[in-house]
């Protein structure tokens, strides 16, 4: 039988494992996404919202994270995967909706075409913009948006960890539902729907 000691220090390793792989996502998000980080456009997509929840600069920094992740995952499983890709690619992966009410005229539409905003955008960002990365950013809304397959492993660590974030936004959101303002949360849910209806269609 364990003593409490030993889930308290186990607990303790886990945590301090935890903190460590923080500190080293940020670390390489820094390493490589630099330009990124520190543009006007960063700073603008604190902004504007994005996933009716959240606003695209908080969704970004979910996205980058949750990439940055897997790919240590799958390289404990010796799968090659370019780092600096995939933090390039998922910070840059959304910021072509800044604007999107002047550029786009529907929610289906700024869907489609994002991803294209957002390759010139990088490329605005980054010289010499690497064409795998281009792939990542232009592909990430796969399944949805009319947008083909990845055609590499980093763009299909940032379309997943794209979608499981966007679910995460919708979900967090949905906790509003339990401060007073379940009128408000139905109506914002019943939009969400057509808005998903429109993507499949």
């Amino acid at each position: 039988m364990r003593t409490p000691y030993y889930e308290s220090t186990m607990h303790k390793q886990i945590r301090e494992k935890r903190e460590n792989r923080k500190e080293r996502i940020k670390s390489d998000l820094e390493l490589y996404g630099s330009e990124v980080l520190r543009s006007e456009e960063m700073s603008r997509a604190f902004e504007q919202t994005h996933h009716k929840w959240s606003t695209v600069g908080e969704h970004t920094f979910r996205v980058a994270f949750s990439s940055v992740m897997i790919c240590y995952a799958l390289r404990k499983l010796n799968i090659k995967v370019s780092i600096p890709a995939v933090v390039i690619g998922s910070l840059c992966h959304d910021l072509g909706i800044l604007g999107r009410y002047e550029k786009f005229s529907s929610e289906k539409e700024c869907s489609i075409e994002h991803p294209k905003e957002s390759v010139a955008v990088a490329r605005e960002l980054i010289d010499e913009l690497p064409e795998k990365t281009e792939d990542i950013i232009e592909r990430h809304m796969w399944p949805a948006g009319q947008s083909k397959a990845p055609n590499s492993i980093e763009g299909a660590v940032v379309s997943v960890a794209d979608k499981y974030n966007a679910v995460k936004d919708i979900i967090k959101g949905s906790e509003v539902n339990h401060t007073g303002v379940k009128k408000y949360v139905q109506d914002e849910r019943e939009k969400i729907r057509e808005g998903i209806k429109d993507l499949v269609k």
